[in-house]
């Protein structure tokens, strides 16, 4: 199997499951913005926020290492317990100190932001889902480092549908208040520690007295860099919920709250399938052919990003303002004016991944970091520069012109190992095509949110196929085979 088609392989069943976590998300998504008030949503977003990046630091880069490291301790049983009792036993630790600190600071950030102290509460919750994520997250590296795609997706899936289950049975009866939400995604992701570890520990052996100090030094090397590279793109993410709470206050977090999260679950479906795709490949693809043909699949890659995230974005404008309007309700049909922006700027952070390549398959891990503090301070300061008098839009634009300034340093600094081709012709093309799509699709008015939604996505996803189809050779190749496929089996 090629490189090209182990992508396809891959980004599908991460894109599958990713599309059914979307399902649920619209799902979710208009019920808590009908039930809750503004400054409720705004608080939700907060408290996923804050614990985001607590989890990331609570990973303390020990889970980033294992994908890097595995293989080469997975040679016989005596190495591999060793491996394994090195990082559950340092992950735990980690992972009891962090919680600790949580808890202690929590109040002090609180107020000093200016959050409400009736929501501290949901905060302090959440300190569970803290101790228990990170620990999962242990065990779904196992899984991507042995190739186990299908069961983490599947384990990925299952603990989704019980968080929504749980958390929407303690809302809306048990509890009937807001922090009965965060108690039911907290409960679901400990009771995932149990499953996840009774399948690791299946077949990989523990022992408290294996735990190597070399190991973990090896394993914090590689990882502390990119854990704060992770946790610096966190906060080029969500620095402007906090300022927007110190500025706006809660109701405006709210709106910026909805705005930014629908095409952040478009986009995250794309990034993260995209992500968790493209790094073991061009990783194992660079170890056994080398440069030239790990530029080439980077290359294709990037094309195919391009010729899928353009059209997104452009037929999100389209549609963004019926869209929000029908998922958020009426009350926040102000966010559809930014929302497009965000999606764009989330698009080219997403394009790291492809970028990137040459940085990390040379360790430079330290150059990631730099590029991204440094978007994080540009963040911050178009913040400080537009937030006071544009509110949510000056957050959003903030935002977009971080990422670009991301991407453009990644390339510049990453192409000097591994240079991968900007298809300009493919930008041009599918620009057009768009522009074409969008001015196609809005001139449907029904008048109706949801019709106007019911016609406009199923035609630009045609004007886009077709594009697609009358352009590249490949998806004309597949798209000929599934026909005759289909055909075949017709009597």
């Amino acid at each position: 199997m090629s490189a090209i088609q182990k992508l396809f392989l891959h980004f599908g069943q991460f894109f599958g499951t990713g599309t059914l976590l979307l399902l649920l998300s619209f799902i979710t998504f208009p019920i808590l913005t009908r039930l809750l008030t503004r400054e409720e949503y705004g608080i939700l977003g907060l408290v996923t926020n804050t614990i985001a990046i607590a989890v990331a630091i609570a990973k303390g880069g020990l889970s980033d290492s294992i994908i890097r490291f595995y293989r080469e301790y997975a040679g016989s049983p005596e190495r591999l317990t060793l491996f394994t009792s090195t990082v559950l036993t340092r992950g735990v630790l980690l992972t009891v100190i962090v919680v600790g600190v949580y808890v202690f600071t929590l109040p002090i950030i609180n107020k000093f932001i200016g959050v409400d102290e009736g929501f501290l509460g949901c905060f302090l919750i959440m300190a569970v889902y803290l101790f228990a994520r990170p620990l999962n997250i242990i065990v779904m590296n196992y899984m991507r480092a042995l190739g186990k795609i299908f069961l983490l997706n599947v384990f990925n899936a299952t603990t989704k549908v019980v968080e929504i289950v749980l958390a929407f049975a303690l809302l809306l009866w048990l509890v009937g208040e807001l922090y009965g939400y965060f108690l039911g995604v907290a409960l679901a992701q400990l009771g995932a520690t149990v499953f996840f570890y009774r399948w690791l520990l299946k077949d990989h052996g523990f022992s408290i007295t294996q735990v190597s100090g070399a190991l973990t030094l090896d394993l914090l090397k590689f990882g502390f860099p990119l854990l704060l590279t992770e946790i610096a793109y966190l906060l080029l993410s969500y620095t402007d919920r906090y300022m927007i709470v110190a500025y706006h206050g809660q109701a405006v977090l709210g709106v910026y709250t909805v705005g930014y999260n629908v095409p952040s679950y478009i986009n995250d479906l794309l990034m993260f399938s995209l992500s968790y795709a493209v790094v073991p490949i061009y990783t194992e693809l660079y170890a056994r052919e080398g440069k030239e043909a790990t530029e080439t699949f980077l290359s294709r890659s990037l094309n195919y990003y391009a010729m899928t995230v353009i059209p997104l974005c452009v037929g999100y404008a389209a549609i963004s303002r019926d869209a929000l309007t029908a998922l958020a309700s009426p009350k926040y049909t102000e966010s559809a004016d930014f929302s497009t922006i965000i999606l764009v700027g989330l698009v080219f952070l997403g394009m790291n991944s492809i970028l990137s390549a040459g940085l990390y398959l040379h360790k430079k891990s330290g150059q990631m970091l730099t590029i991204m503090l440094i978007a994080v301070a540009i963040n911050i300061g178009a913040n400080m520069l537009l937030l006071p008098r544009y509110e949510a839009m000056g957050a959003a634009i903030a935002t977009m012109i971080a990422c670009i300034a991301s991407s453009v340093l990644t390339a510049v600094l990453s192409w000097r190992y591994l240079r991968a081709s900007i298809p300009y012709f493919t930008i041009a093309y599918y620009s057009a095509a768009s522009a074409l799509m969008y001015f196609i699709i809005t001139g449907i008015d029904t008048g109706q949110g949801w019709l106007n939604l019911a016609a406009r996505i199923p035609l630009g996803m045609t004007v886009i196929a077709v594009a697609m189809i009358v352009r590249e050779s490949e998806i004309r190749a597949y798209a000929w085979r599934f026909i005759r496929s289909v055909s075949t089996k017709t009597p």
